[in-house]
């Protein structure tokens, strides 16, 4: 059914863009298993017990002669060791075994090592005032950020409208996204009420005061002179993935000229969304856009197949109907269950410098995009930029 937009013959308030441009700054090792400490027993000045073929010689007694056992009883060496303090015993003089050369070598060091690897363990022993040198923090890897990458080989699909429509819905849910624009037109801002289009550079745009909302990150790209020079794309899309740090997904609005950057951020494991008209220039575009994906794999090596998701679509065409029957039996599960319904409060909603979730929430449409965003959720859960592994410190 077509929604309509019935404008009061009163003065009315027009709806106001909720986010507003600010300047917000642009923004790990285990221990390992300690080693038995093998030098224990010789460091406590217990004496060595030796066979009775050796013929070493045994240093005088200091004091009074030591009392003659009966025989050599059984047991431990500890157990009948005499009281009397022992001096240390001279050393075998013959050449170790490579072996033993080996294990003294390596166990050498064994309190030191102890000592350094653990680290409240060293600090109980540590004398105050002792300075000990800080190691270097060690950065724990962050969780990879997920990458939706919304493509078309057809114009007018509504591709701009829905990066920016799900980037706000995944915002009301707390997000932080960052949507990175390489269209030419550049249209991707002034969803969120800005004024000019600036190539390059990380916006921020806030929610108003009071709002739980996550602030939404933006940036614009001129791709067109980098499409057939390989350095250069390979430092886009490092630059990319470097901007998107401390954000919790990534959305790409990507044209044919910039399709390249799935390719070079296959490794990510990117989802693929393509936008489809339920008309017959879009139907027949899909062979090509599986073509297209055809052989490029992820980073754990599966292939990467785009998902189809049926935009402006009304129920009451049969022609749309009957586009939607073609794909779901062409395509699968790979079609989304819901469609975009057409609605003209989009494109009002882009005359006032917003998306349709704020110009219009209660709108059908509006709830279209709140089901991507959570079908999207569920396909690749948001990035989190917590740390694990890594010790606390007081300040």
């Amino acid at each position: 059914m077509m929604s309509s937009r019935v404008t009061p013959s009163t003065a009315t308030p027009r709806p106001v863009s909720p986010f507003s441009q600010a300047l917000v700054p642009s923004d790990s090792t285990r221990g390992r298993r300690a080693q038995d400490d093998f030098d224990y027993q010789q460091s406590q000045g217990f004496p060595e017990r030796r066979g009775t073929s050796e013929s070493v010689s045994e240093p005088a007694p200091l004091s009074t002669p030591k009392p003659a056992h009966p025989s050599d009883p059984a047991g431990p060496a500890w157990l009948y060791a005499p009281s009397a303090p022992q001096l240390t015993p001279k050393p075998i003089v013959s050449q170790p075994s490579p072996l033993q050369s080996s294990v003294a070598d390596t166990l050498q060091h064994s309190r030191e090592r102890v000592a350094a690897r653990w680290f409240a363990l060293k600090g109980v022993f540590e004398q105050p005032g002792q300075d000990q040198a800080e190691a270097a923090p060690v950065r724990q890897k962050e969780t990879r950020t997920p990458i939706l990458a919304v493509f078309s080989l057809a114009g007018g699909v509504g591709k701009t409208s829905l990066v920016a429509t799900v980037g706000r819905a995944l915002s009301s849910m707390g997000e932080k996204v960052l949507l990175t624009d390489t269209t030419s037109h550049g249209l991707l801002p002034f969803y969120f009420g800005a004024s000019e289009l600036r190539q390059g550079t990380v916006r921020t745009f806030s929610p108003p005061s009071g709002s739980t909302d996550a602030p939404i990150y933006l940036v614009s790209y001129d791709v067109d002179q980098k499409g057939s020079d390989e350095a250069a794309q390979v430092q886009l899309a490092e630059e990319i993935i470097n901007n998107s740090r401390g954000t919790q997904r990534i959305l790409l609005d990507l044209t044919v000229g910039s399709s390249w950057i799935v390719r070079r951020l296959s490794r990510m494991n990117p989802t693929i969304l393509v936008p489809v008209a339920p008309d017959m220039n879009s139907v027949i575009s899909l062979q090509t856009v599986e073509k297209f994906f055809s052989g490029v794999n992820d980073g754990d090596g599966r292939p990467l197949q785009p998902y189809y998701v049926l935009n402006q679509f009304d129920t009451s065409l049969p022609l749309h109907l009957d586009v939607r029957e073609v794909m779901r039996r062409q395509l699968g599960d790979r079609l989304m269950p819901f469609v975009i319904r057409r609605a003209p409060a989009v494109s009002e909603a882009l005359a006032e410098g917003m998306t349709v979730v704020d110009y219009a929430p209660d709108a059908p449409v509006a709830e279209d995009y709140l089901n991507l965003a959570t079908w999207l959720r569920t396909v690749a859960a948001p990035a989190t930029a917590g740390f694990r592994n890594v010790r606390w410190s007081e300040r």
